[in-house]
């Protein structure tokens, strides 16, 4: 065990959910700081160190960075997708630019706290299949914070002195077998992640995982079905299509319609009935290949369904697994707090929140930390208003009197029994 020091160095700590949409990180100052949710959009150029000099981040721009590593230079975020028409990457392993999306995260965390100099602390989540490219992740960004990361605000030197790889999922399952106890070993447990880039798919029986499935059905199968049967001239790439498609699936239809091209009332309308037309029928499409695909899998005794395109089906998969007489817990039961989410970001932080209380209790562990207050402090309850004096019986004869016309019985519809 280590013993925690008032002399020792900043310890930062961050948990890592590195998404095809949206990177997400938890970061927080050891011991007794409040965890703040960190984001940055996936989007990631290789540049020349040329293209980064002058290349300035407003201290206030919290989706935008640079970093350079060794001799390799990348932009993220918004930087990347408006000056060097950076791409999520949505083919290519997680793994594959890893490293500069968790230097610039890192770099925002310790902007955000003011930090200089720290020792580090990361928790990554990768797919099940990328799981043992974390290893040699982890010795990478050591050397790299190690020999100092080139960012906009100067060199970054930080001494990693931990790095821990677990499942993306690993944060809804912890959950679901503290909640589950005993019977959690008892049951055959399955486990759908439904994400941007992919569908995941883990059995767990006996308590120990023993099945994990991939497959290319995420939300990005369903945009580019949209894209090519609306056939209007749309792109696969552009961010403001998922967008469109999440907000049409729950009736908001002005950011479908913006995505026309054209000029004229009439011909946006007539693109806008054939938005909508498509899109009802690539999410049908959508929902049987999903279905279709886990059919084949394995049976359960309970489902456990989480990721953002999740949300996107919740009606149809839910109603889906009730007819199969499959019990399902969506997010494994995690609950956000209200408090925490500041980006608005719903049970989309529902696993990296859960892994970032592991990652907490971990380090509690290893400094022998007793820990007296929850890490997220709870809200100040609202004061009950002063209960207001009853008007006197005179005083509410007065009121019914000045009302014009007053008709006691106006307005009023006899009850019928059964409503």
């Amino acid at each position: 065990m280590t013993a925690l020091n008032q002399s020792d160095p900043i310890k930062l700590v961050v948990t890592c959910d590195l998404g095809a949409s949206l990177n997400k990180i938890l970061a927080q100052i050891y011991p007794d700081g409040i965890p703040f949710v960190i984001t940055l959009s996936p989007e990631v150029a290789d540049v020349e160190k040329e293209s980064v000099l002058g290349l300035a981040v407003e201290a206030s721009a919290q989706n935008a960075g640079w970093v350079g590593i060794g001799s390799e230079y990348y932009v993220l975020g918004d930087l990347a997708r408006t000056v060097f028409a950076g791409t999520s990457a949505v083919r290519d392993l997680k793994y594959q630019y890893a490293l500069p999306k968790l230097a610039s995260l890192v770099w925002l965390a310790c902007r955000h706290f003011k930090v200089e100099e720290a020792e580090v602390y990361v928790y990554l989540l990768l797919p099940p299949g990328e799981k043992k490219d974390g290893e040699k992740l982890g010795k990478q960004l050591y050397l790299a914070l190690k020999q100092g990361i080139m960012t906009p605000t100067g060199r970054l030197k930080l001494r990693q002195r931990n790095f821990y790889v677990s499942n993306e999922g690993a944060g809804i399952l912890s959950h679901r077998s503290q909640t589950l106890a005993g019977a959690y070993s008892r049951q055959r447990i399955g486990m759908l992640m439904l994400g941007y880039r992919n569908a995941s798919f883990i059995l767990i029986e006996g308590g120990s995982q023993t099945l994990a499935e991939s497959t290319d059905l995420g939300m990005n199968w369903l945009v580019e079905r949209f894209v090519s049967r609306t056939a209007v001239g749309l792109s696969s790439s552009d961010s403001r299509v998922t967008k469109a498609l999440v907000l049409a699936a729950v009736g908001e239809f002005n950011d479908l319609r913006s995505l026309s091209r054209k000029t004229k009332s009439a011909d946006i309308d007539t693109d806008l009935a054939n938005f909508q037309e498509s899109l009802d029928l690539v999410r049908r499409e959508y929902c049987r290949a999903l279905l279709r695909w886990i059919r084949n899998i394995a049976s359960v005794d309970e489902i456990l369904i989480c990721g953002g395109t999740g949300e996107f089906v919740h009606k149809e998969l839910t109603e889906y697994f009730i007819q199969e007489q499959i019990p399902v817990v969506w997010n494994g039961g995690v609950k956000i707090p209200a408090n925490l989410d500041t980006k608005n970001l719903g049970n989309r932080l529902a696993d990296v929140w859960v892994s970032h209380l592991n990652h907490i209790e971990m380090l509690d562990a290893n400094f022998s930390y007793e820990r007296s207050s929850p890490l997220i402090p709870q809200p100040l309850a609202k004061p009950l208003p002063e209960p207001q004096p009853k008007p006197e019986p005179e005083v509410k004869k007065t009121l019914l009197e000045t009302r014009p016309n007053h008709d006691p019985w106006k307005n009023f519809l006899p009850m019928k029994e059964g409503i």
